[in-house]
């Protein structure tokens, strides 16, 4: 990856939409090497997916909870991961090291449904703590993208 590498994926990092003829003024380029620049990049792996950020209070999920989740030991986690990813609420799930298992970061409507899907992870799949803690607010700037630098 060299830097115009680098400037392209900035680029599309701040927006994916932008077009090819976008990003080949921006670096600058010409059109057929930036869609060829971009091509690369996508088949390397190095972009594996173009997406949308949401805002949460448009889809009326205003609730923002982070849930720490210990379970039981000796434990297969395997079906613990595909449930989560059944589960609407949750928009990310991170496995850890340290006293908990999981991270969860949830998103729900209301307090009432955070308390369900605390309760439905307790007893469906036995969890042997959870801690929770509400989002008051994100901080400007995060979430970002990794840097490359």
């Amino acid at each position: 990856m060299d830097a115009i590498d680098r400037k392209i994926i900035s680029l599309l990092q701040n927006d994916s939409r932008t077009s090819i003829t976008d990003l080949a003024d921006e670096v600058p380029i010409s059109i057929s090497a930036a869609s060829e620049r971009l091509k690369r990049l996508t088949r390397s792996g190095v972009i594996s997916r173009f997406t949308i950020e949401l805002n949460p209070e448009s889809t009326g999920r205003q609730i923002d909870a982070l849930i720490e989740v210990r379970l039981p030991t000796q434990i297969d986690h395997r079906p613990f991961d595909e449930a989560l990813r059944a589960m609407p609420a949750v928009v990310n799930a991170l496995h850890l090291t340290g006293p908990f298992d999981y991270q969860l970061r949830v998103q729900t409507r209301d307090v009432p449904e955070l308390d369900a899907l605390l309760g439905k992870l307790k007893l469906d799949f036995g969890v042997a703590e959870t801690n929770t803690r509400l989002a008051l607010r994100t901080v400007e700037g995060f979430p970002r993208p990794p840097s490359l630098d």
